[in-house]
């Protein structure tokens, strides 16, 4: 199987000898000289294994990433570049932004990236973003320290009303995230309910700016029909073996047939490396037709912090780590009702001789 390389900080590139293997992309979409692909009302995703993945051998990994996902890395992407994706993230809203972070498959790292992202939006935004934990998994952990009062206690209080009241529910880590947490499953019989989330998202959408939800897996269930109509942009997260790739193209193609077909449009894609190993060539391509599929595909690299399954802090991830999910987060921040800014160019323009 081939092996991958980071290149530059900035994509992937193959050895020599596999140039004609599709790559993955990384980052955000660049302007867009010619349209993205988008999925049309109810079409599944079978159709797209004819499509050719083939590469010319003349074509370098900056080309292959450009012609999947229109994005231009040029040579470098330096301070100047990460001063833009900052600016972006900033970009004004004039309410909340729910983002659903999900997948049908677990393992993915999908606790993770809520953690990370979220923390990214809270550190470079001026406002009040928080994640919230639906899936009962271990995102209070990531987060640091579980807060005394849960959701369960938000939503039994008919009395909160004031942004100092859902306040004391939540737990802020030192990036200013807040995270709204349930209860530990072992101490409790708490069930989540379709008008629990209901009544949460009424609750957060006053006091919030961006409101990122750590998913059920389950997306036929009571809880995503509540989850689902709220979102106004998708993460669906993917791990790198074929039998999670293949669970995100069932995830994908589940959407696109039950009626959320815009939602696919507003969809960043990220494929999580969560172990150190090798992409197989049957992932790669199948990847890349799944990136054509969203707004934008973001690659995040192997993380020894994130791996260690411990309280996550930005400070402690690797660099390539926090620009990936610099780029995430500015992709996001480009589906704001508002537009967000002008959409980012790379440094240099794309040139196929690059």
């Amino acid at each position: 199987m081939p092996q991958f390389y980071r290149a530059n900080g900035a994509g992937y590139r193959l050895p020599p000898e596999s140039r004609s293997v599709a790559t993955n992309p990384s980052g955000i979409r660049a302007p867009e000289p010619v349209p993205r692909e988008r999925i049309s009302g109810g079409t599944a995703l079978d159709g797209l294994d004819s499509r050719d993945t083939r590469d010319s051998a003349r074509s370098t990994w900056r080309d292959v990433i450009y012609r999947i996902t229109r994005i231009d890395l040029g040579r470098d992407k330096g301070s100047a570049y990460e001063l833009a994706l900052r600016d972006q993230i900033r970009a004004p809203l004039g309410g909340a932004f729910p983002i659903a972070v999900l997948n049908l498959k677990g393992g993915v790292g999908k606790t993770a990236v809520v953690e990370a992202l979220g923390s990214t939006f809270a550190d470079v935004r001026d406002d009040r973003v928080i994640a919230v934990d639906f899936d009962g998994g271990d995102l209070s952990d990531r987060h640091g320290r579980r807060s005394r009062l849960t959701m369960v206690d938000l939503v039994k209080d008919y009395s909160v009303t004031r942004y100092p009241d859902v306040r004391a529910h939540t737990f802020m880590n030192s990036s200013g995230l807040e995270v709204l947490g349930l209860p530990e499953y072992a101490n409790t019989h708490w069930r989540l309910e379709r008008p629990d989330v209901v009544k949460v998202f009424s609750m957060l959408r006053k006091h919030y700016s961006v409101v990122l939800v750590d998913c059920v897996k389950a997306l036929k269930s009571s809880v995503m029909e509540a989850v689902l109509p709220e979102a106004q942009a998708l993460v669906v997260v993917s791990s790198t073996p074929i039998d999670a790739v293949r669970k995100t193209r069932t995830t994908l193609e589940w959407l696109c047939n039950s009626g959320y077909q815009k939602l696919v449009g507003s969809t960043v894609l990220a494929i999580n490396h969560t172990e150190p190993a090798q992409l197989s060539v049957l992932s790669c391509k199948e990847l890349e037709r799944l990136s054509a599929l969203v707004a934008a595909t973001v690659v995040l690299p192997f993380d020894r912090h994130v791996h260690e399954g411990k309280e996550i802090g930005l400070d402690r991830l690797s660099r390539k780590s926090r620009r990936c999910y610099l780029e995430m987060a500015a992709a996001l921040a480009e589906m704001f009702p508002s537009g967000g800014r002008e959409r980012l160019q790379a440094p240099s323009a794309h040139s196929p001789s690059l």
